[in-house]
């Protein structure tokens, strides 16, 4: 019998949520890969929360990379946690621990600025894997 590869995807997005189009897409994207994978995520209000219920749903292990700041922190249960970490350093961190990443931005196309444009052209440099799921109409 073969064992199914674990894969370990991280999110990043934007802390005003994401629109329904967006959920729904992530959800359809995760269940393709199976149960018994791994989220990454940084524990920010918004998408990050929001994904960790869709992956604790489908039985995912989840892994918990905090910011150093507790402003925008979530405070999402987790089965393992890192060391909190500036947000940058913190972005980077899920992208090197990663196979694969979501990114859930608040705007349709790139923005020069921003945690989840900084994480996503990361990921690009690292030659990581990734999805971005825009907004749609808002």
């Amino acid at each position: 019998m073969i064992e199914q590869l674990k894969i370990k995807v991280g999110v990043t997005g934007t802390r005003e949520g994401a629109t329904n189009v967006q959920l729904k897409a992530v959800l359809e994207f995760m269940e393709s890969l199976g149960p018994d994978h791994e989220l990454h995520h940084g524990d920010c209000r918004g998408v990050d929360e929001e994904v960790v219920e869709l992956a604790k749903y489908l039985g995912w292990r989840i892994v918990c990379h905090p910011p150093a700041s507790d402003y925008l922190r979530a405070h999402t249960k987790y089965d393992e946690i890192r060391e909190p970490l500036g947000y940058l350093e913190r972005d980077r961190n899920i992208v090197d621990e990663t196979d694969f990443l979501i990114v859930v931005p608040f705007h349709n196309e790139w923005q020069p600025k921003g945690g989840t444009w900084y994480t996503h052209d990361y990921a690009k440099k690292m030659n990581k894997l990734l999805q971005v799921f825009y907004p749609g109409v808002k």
